[in-house]
């Protein structure tokens, strides 16, 4: 049954409009449904999912409560907290290619996996950025739009760039 209610989200679901258009709001309540029956007791309460949202076949993510997922992300292998805002066009990587035998094309050779991301309590990331495979969000951080993070990032800090770097602590 379960894959029944992916294939309905990705069909009907994945391109309802966002909450800024009529019936916006209906659309993001149907979206939250439908994640509901596919992911059980791996979703908190009062998430907003936007249009375009692609999570593969969901056995790999982990949602908290109060959680906004906005346009066009794309999500991966990542465990999210509560009470975090993700702009759109976010893109959370969760595996790369083989590259480490020279004499074999990069296309034939196999898929590198890496650990799961983390994104703790109370973050922000903000518009386009790209956070690479098994990094660590830290609580309260703040991702800055554009952002490459190729590293974690540590509680309570403002992050940009590409890569990204701390930008300021928000303790002081």
């Amino acid at each position: 049954m379960r894959n029944i209610w992916i294939l309905i989200y990705y069909m009907f679901g994945y391109h309802l409009p966002s909450q800024y258009f009529p019936l916006g709001k209906l659309s993001c309540k149907i979206r939250y449904s439908l994640w509901r029956l596919i992911m059980k007791k791996k979703i908190g309460s009062h998430v907003k999912i936007q249009s375009n949202v692609l999570v593969g076949k969901f056995d790999d993510i982990k949602v908290g409560s109060y959680v906004a997922i906005n346009e066009n992300c794309r999500l991966r292998n990542v465990t999210i907290g509560d009470y975090v805002l993700i702009a759109p066009d976010v893109y959370i990587l969760h595996s790369g290619h083989g590259y480490s035998v020279v004499d074999t094309p990069i296309y034939l050779q196999e898929e590198t996996h890496y650990e799961q991301t983390i994104i703790e309590n109370n973050v922000w990331i903000g518009a386009r950025c790209v956070i690479l495979p098994g990094r660590r969000i830290g609580e309260g951080s703040i991702v800055a739009a554009g952002a490459v993070v190729t590293k974690d990032v540590p509680p309570y800090s403002i992050v940009g760039g590409n890569p990204a770097k701390l930008i300021k602590s928000r303790l002081t």
